[in-house]
């Protein structure tokens, strides 16, 4: 069961009774907000009904919560773009990985085959000057494969950078976002 507040407000000259979960002071601080706005209301036009004057209150105050709610909604957005930049660049280091790996995975079997040839060349003198071209081929194999890991180390390299680069612009957004909603929290106890 929980703890529900009661508290006795003036709005527009009117006496009401608030009762709510929330904080006194928070309805007390609701009730000023309406009761401010309707004497803005009230004092651009005399004539306006105390009902009259509720309903464009009403729609003044719908009018800056929808507002309101499209420029958060798209900060929220616009701080999501860096995540989404982030994730990008996560699937593309992935694949970078999963390349290099395979250019290892390659690299590996290149010195095997290479090691293999040495052993036979040890033990067949008779085939030694052919085998000698076969490693010159597989060395010229390998210092191509070398060459493909170190352009993939160098790209695995500059998307590491760029994924830093989006971690900062994501909390650098994250930081503008944290700045308007405290500013929106300020404009609302105004």
């Amino acid at each position: 069961m929980s703890n529900k507040n009661k508290v006795i407000v003036r709005i527009y000259g009117q006496e009401y009774t608030m009762v709510s979960c929330e904080p006194r002071e928070y309805m007390q601080k609701v009730a000023n907000y309406v009761d401010d706005k309707m004497e803005d209301v009230a004092k651009k036009s005399k004539k306006l009904s105390t009902a009259m004057v509720a309903v464009l209150t009403s729609l003044n105050i719908a009018d800056d919560y929808f507002k309101t709610k499209a420029q958060l909604e798209g900060l929220e957005k616009e701080a999501m773009r860096p995540l989404k930049d982030l994730e990008d660049v996560r699937a593309q280091l992935a694949v970078a990985t999963s390349l290099m790996e395979e250019k290892g995975q390659e690299y590996r079997e290149i010195i095997q085959k290479m090691e293999e040839e040495m052993k036979q060349v040890s033990q067949n003198n008779d085939d030694q000057q052919s085998l000698l071209l076969e490693i010159e081929h597989l060395n010229g194999l390998l210092r191509e494969k070398e060459t493909e890991m170190e352009k993939v180390l160098k790209s695995n390299e500059e998307l590491q950078n760029k994924l830093f680069e989006m971690q900062i612009k994501y909390v650098q957004a994250r930081k503008e976002l944290d700045a308007f909603i405290d500013t929106f929290d300020e404009e609302k106890r105004k």
